[in-house]
């Protein structure tokens, strides 16, 4: 009887097979096999809730068991509730460690629990029991999410030399790159990717990115709108559409699109975001000030909505007004540097005389460079300063003299009246466009180090620092930084000599250079240990020039009152402006602006040019 019931089982014929193992049931009610094979049977028919009841007396029948307890956590899982699937997987890896299927569930498991370091942890275990595409995949999505990038393209390059033939392993490897910058490599792997699956709809989605990244915006739009024509309700698709159309300028086609967007998904924050950008784009300010103000009124949409009309009052220069709202970037989600004291914050009311104030660090380490600047006004208004800088900037801050003491940046100290973070000491302060504390520098390198280094680099040229990649970030996008290559009218300039100020990512371009290109590593030891900077301020004081793209090496080069250049992408963030070369952050610093999206060539003929004039002088 039971294998009939199986067969009919295994042909999916599953309303006959219920019926034969209910029927061995009603004659042998404590069979833990039989009841074992009806609780598969619901999770085959897509029933994990009646699969549970089953399974869960099947266990009770026989606890022992790991296939049970392995099967029982599935159907927990299926029914999303994961504290109870997770105790299932670990009782059964408890009796046996070496099944397969319960460390791979329970990393899935763990990921829907928001807990991904121990999800990496049992899918290494997984792919160490079994070497297959799941666990591979599972294990180097995971890498991805906890911001192990390097590590992640590497098993996502180990995935795709195992199953070549899969579309999805090219895609995942080409995702890899993207987050890495590495957008030129991408590309050609995700056309692959298209090539293999054209009719999914995805493959064309995932395609847009590293178009839109390099300037291709109308060969990213024919991508973004192959997706939609084949999956017309992808969202995204639609978002990502709309912001293409934005850069190009074609305002009313870009609202439609992010209208569609939202049609599809009304709580959709980037859409929402993205029309208010559309706005701007189509030279509407006030209307995108206005749609920021009617979101505001609705909790979901009301950090960002704030967040984002900040970042256009202070591009626009109305710093009275953007300074408020830029007190928003607490309330989103993303922002994990809050902080709560029983000690009133201070946020420019009161007097700050005789009182001792806290202040914390927050966001970037260039953000934290850029607003250290405010600390000594505050020792000039009366306080007693205390700073906690994130602990990788702590050497660099605590050689200077912009503060009272410095703290560890999660050691608030035992005793103080007032506390702010540090980006609100602009509001505090009033900062206008004419007001900003520009006293440069107001950061110094350490005597040794400045030694240490102009001896290892020595006199000989025109010394240019350069640094060409920022770290991925979400907010700013992958197209501030610019391809090392575009240095290259630089390096052919007679007597110029270029020094890589890079570090992490980017650091790989190095070994893809043209072969009349050369740039001079520093060595393994620059800024190799936990301290961040340290060096570069130190190398930064013997080089004639730096040039950066948007990083926290340009802030440094501006906060040491060393000549920058700043390569800027079409659309920069708040703090450049929207025009010109100058800008009050930093006297010492030139901007060079991109003129379209993505198109780096005339930003660096334009240095060239500048940089030939300026040799003629020397």
């Amino acid at each position: 009887m039971l294998e009939d019931a199986v067969t009919l089982h295994r042909q999916g014929r599953f309303a006959e097979a219920e019926q034969a193992y209910r029927a061995i049931l009603a004659r042998e009610p404590e069979n833990a096999d039989v009841g074992h094979w009806l609780g598969l049977l619901a999770l085959d028919a897509g029933l994990p809730q009646e699969a549970v009841p089953v399974l869960e007396r099947v266990c009770m029948l026989a606890p022992g068991v790991p296939a049970f307890q392995a099967n029982l956590g599935l159907a927990y899982m299926r029914c999303r509730n994961f504290p109870e699937a997770l105790a299932a997987f670990d009782r059964a890896i408890a009796a046996q460690p070496d099944l397969f299927e319960p460390h791979l569930h329970r990393g899935m498991t763990l990921q829907e629990m928001q807990r991904p370091q121990e999800a990496l942890e049992s899918f290494s275990r997984a792919a160490a029991l079994r070497d297959e595409p799941a666990s591979r995949n599972f294990r180097a999505l995971t890498l991805d999410e906890l911001g192990r990038y390097d590590e992640a393209l590497e098993a996502f390059r180990q995935a795709l030399a195992r199953d070549s033939e899969n579309p999805l392993a090219h895609s995942n490897y080409a995702h890899a790159l993207v987050r890495l910058q590495r957008h030129a490599e991408a590309l050609p792997v995700l056309e692959k990717a298209v090539a293999m699956a054209p009719g999914m709809a995805g493959m064309h989605y995932n395609l847009g990115e590293p178009l839109k990244a390099l300037g291709r915006l109308e060969e990213a739009l024919a991508a973004y709108d192959r997706a939609i024509a084949l999956e017309p309700e992808m969202a995204n698709a639609h978002i990502n559409r709309g912001l293409v159309l934005s850069h190009l300028g074609r305002g009313d086609e870009a609202l439609a699109a992010f209208d569609r967007a939202i049609a599809l998904e009304p709580d959709a924050i980037a859409a929402r975001m993205g029309r208010s950008g559309a706005l701007v784009a189509g030279g509407k300010l006030e209307e995108a000030l206005a749609h920021n103000r009617e979101l505001a009124r609705t909790p979901l949409f009301r950090p960002e909505a704030d967040f984002h009309s900040a970042m256009l009052l202070l591009q626009e220069g109305r710093w009275a007004e953007g300074w408020k709202f830029y007190e928003a970037r607490r309330t989103l989600d993303r922002y994990s540097d809050a902080r709560s004291y029983p000690q009133p914050e201070w946020l420019g009311e009161g007097a700050l005389t005789g009182k001792t104030l806290y202040v914390h660090g927050e966001q970037g380490l260039g953000d934290q460079i850029m607003f250290a600047r405010y600390l000594p006004l505050a020792r000039r208004a009366g306080a007693r300063v205390i700073f906690s800088p994130k602990d990788n900037l702590a050497r660099l801050f605590g050689g200077q003299d912009l503060a009272d003491a410095i703290r560890p940046w999660q050691s608030a100290p035992d005793d103080f009246d007032l506390h702010m973070p540090l980006a609100s000491m602009a509001l505090a302060f009033g900062t206008r466009p004419d007001t900003v504390p520009a006293a440069i520098p107001y950061l110094h390198a350490e005597p040794a180090l400045v030694e240490t280094w102009r001896d290892r680099i020595g006199p000989q040229g025109f010394r240019i620092g350069i640094c060409w990649a920022g770290s991925p970030d979400p907010l700013q996008g992958p197209d501030r930084s610019f391809p090392l290559r575009e240095c290259a009218v630089l390096a052919a300039l007679p007597g110029v000599r270029l020094i890589s100020l890079q570090k992490k990512d980017g650091i790989t371009e190095l070994a893809d250079l043209p072969a009349d290109m050369m740039v001079e590593n520093p060595g393994e030891d620059f800024d190799a240990g936990p301290d961040a900077l340290v060096d570069t301020a130190a190398l930064m004081q013997s080089l004639d020039l730096i040039i950066s793209c948007d990083t926290s090496v340009a802030h440094l080069a501006g906060a040491l009152g060393r000549p920058v250049w700043t390569a800027l992408k079409r659309h920069p963030e708040w703090r450049w402006g929207t025009d010109g070369e100058t800008m009050p952050w930093y006297p010492t610093m030139t901007l060079f602006r991109q003129a379209q999206m993505g198109q780096w060539e005339p930003v660096f003929a334009a240095m060239r040019d500048r940089l030939a004039i300026l040799l003629e002088s020397a």
